[in-house]
């Protein structure tokens, strides 16, 4: 009889175990959402540009003036010039884009005239919908009246860009402003030389 009675109490604790099994949810795991940084796209832009240039030779070293007389060439050469910057972009994100840019500046200081091809990595850090600030990091050639020639350096800036319309998904669309300074030469050696820039201007992104 005891045995019995251990048989269906056995019996019963199975049957309730197997009920509170099918009573049991599993429970349900929510996928980590995977960011997706789609291409944002061309952009152009033009703006007026301020430039500065600074040549300084080794003091060491002699520089002819007009063929007979000379002078030291610690004397600082430069000038000062005002003109264009012209410049076409991609952005593969709202973060980091590609731009190249072309800086010609024929007014100013006479015989100082100057231009500047580079070729630019544009890292960007959204400030809002509206407010961009960025870097610009990459290599160009600047050939400068003060230079007499030209020459290739790495070059950087950094800016603010204003866009009218709201961005989509951090997508820019239609005009914006901007503002930026760049240094596209500086050179240490037998000539110090330095460039400096400030462009203010428009974009249009598309």
């Amino acid at each position: 009889m005891k045995k019995i009675t251990i048989a269906i109490a056995s019996l019963a604790i199975m049957a309730v175990s197997a009920q509170a099994g099918k009573n049991v949810v599993p429970a349900q795991v929510k996928p980590i959402p995977v960011p997706v940084y789609a291409p944002l796209g061309l952009y152009l832009g033009g703006a007026l540009t301020y430039s500065h240039s600074k040549c300084q030779c080794d003091p060491s070293l002699q520089c002819s003036t007009n063929g007979t007389n000379t002078v030291s060439c610690a004397q600082v050469h430069g000038g000062t010039t005002y003109g264009i910057d012209l410049k076409a972009g991609y952005m593969f994100n709202q973060y980091i884009g590609i731009e190249g840019k072309y800086i010609y500046t024929p007014w100013g200081d006479k015989n100082k005239t100057l231009k500047h091809y580079g070729l630019y990595l544009k890292p960007t850090y959204p400030i809002n919908d509206h407010l961009d600030i960025y870097a610009l990091l990459g290599y160009g050639k600047t050939e400068c009246e003060t230079l007499k020639g030209s020459q290739k350096s790495f070059a950087w800036g950094a800016g603010a860009e204003y866009t009218i319309n709201k961005k989509i998904s951090g997508k820019k669309d239609g005009l914006g402003v901007f503002v930026e300074y760049l240094r596209p030469l500086k050179k240490t050696g037998n000539k110090n030389i330095t460039v400096d820039m400030v462009n203010a201007g428009i974009s249009y992104n598309f």
